[in-house]
């Protein structure tokens, strides 16, 4: 009997020291720039050239054709939502933190039925500084998400960028966090979840802070996306604005359908609304909006053309009285897009 329980508790201990230097063979083998899903032991490996590829992945259990399944269905799932945001040039490429240099110069054309024809051109930047394990940059930018600016209806407050350095402070596979401060004078605070609800459902969470000059703001976005047979996505995105500038809520709900036509051409349908809730709740205005965007002669030069309706009330300047009452109105854009720095690092092999 004292024999069984002295080889019970050797067996014991080996299987102790076993698990003890599979703990430190995997700590040790632990990179900095891989998160483990520790539930099923994964070392997801990021790889910001290609996002979707999971094939340097180091997986601690045996690989079943199940596994292989789930792999090339997320992969093809993955592909084309990140085509879509790096096709239109969405501003998380700049607030994601991808290392090395980007620049992206607008010059947007105009055409409106009662403003007549309107010209502006603008500038956004984002370099990748030595050191500081390239959480270090240098922006040149204003304090508005283009990408919103663009679907809102009616013209949005114009807002002038500035030179300005940000300095991400957390960056895993789902959570960002990152200060920014410019010249303007500006700081602003900027947290971002993702969320993979499905395989083809995300949900994503933006919560900024901001003081610039007189006034502070927090803004808080919502966004919903949903993917439909590799060629079409669904976005929602919802944001609501508070400002010492003016009491109440100013708030913005649009519903966009981006369309892949092929690999350098693409379509989005767009809908907003934009209200304020004080000094009394009321829709300022609506819109809807067909885009066409084309890749064309370089990689790093696009063009757009959007016909769109708007159904706009006008304010006076303190936001207290109605100058116009609603009415429907007309417009035409056209913008050329120049691409500059490394871009085509940050994009991944063309999916089929």
């Amino acid at each position: 009997m004292a024999r069984a329980d002295e080889r019970d508790q050797n067996s014991l201990k080996e299987n102790e020291s076993v698990e003890s230097n599979a703990e430190t063979i995997i700590l040790k083998s632990e990179p900095t720039t891989e998160s483990l899903d520790k539930e099923y032991g994964i070392y997801r490996e990021e790889q910001p050239e290609n996002p979707c590829d999971r094939g340097r992945d180091t997986l601690f259990y045996e690989k079943r054709w199940y596994d292989q399944t789930q792999i090339y269905i997320n992969s093809k799932f993955c592909e084309p939502a990140l085509w879509f945001d790096n096709f239109f040039a969405s501003d998380r490429i700049f607030e994601e933190g991808v290392a090395g240099t980007y620049i992206r110069w607008r010059n947007d054309y105009t055409y409106d039925e009662e403003e007549h024809f309107k010209f502006k051109t603008r500038l956004k930047a984002s370099v990748s500084l030595p050191g500081l394990e390239k959480r270090l940059r240098l922006t040149f930018d204003g304090d508005e998400d283009e990408d919103l600016r663009d679907i809102a209806p009616g013209d949005s407050d114009e807002t002038r960028n500035s030179l300005g350095l940000q300095f991400d402070f957390l960056q895993n596979a789902r959570s960002k966090f990152n200060v920014s401060i410019s010249l303007s004078p500006r700081i602003r605070f900027r947290y971002r979840y993702t969320l993979p609800l499905t395989e083809t459902i995300t949900l994503r969470l933006t919560q900024e802070v901001q003081k610039e000059e007189s006034f502070a703001s927090t803004r808080t976005r919502f966004d919903f996306e949903k993917l439909f047979y590799e060629r079409f996505l669904f976005r929602s995105s919802t944001e609501g604005k508070f400002s010492e500038e003016y009491d109440g809520v100013d708030w913005l709900q649009a519903f966009i359908l981006f369309q892949r036509l092929d690999r350098r051409t693409s379509l989005s349908y767009e809908a907003s609304a934009k209200g304020i809730t004080e000094p009394f709740s009321e829709v300022i205005d609506y819109r809807i909006a067909l885009r066409f965007r084309k890749n064309f002669h370089r990689r790093w030069l696009f063009y757009e053309i959007s016909p769109e309706m708007t159904w706009p009330i006008t304010f006076d300047e303190g936001r207290l009285f109605i100058e116009q009452e609603r009415r429907s109105k007309w417009r035409l854009f056209f913008r050329l897009e120049v691409h500059f720095g490394n871009a085509q690092k940050k994009k991944y092999t063309d999916y089929n």
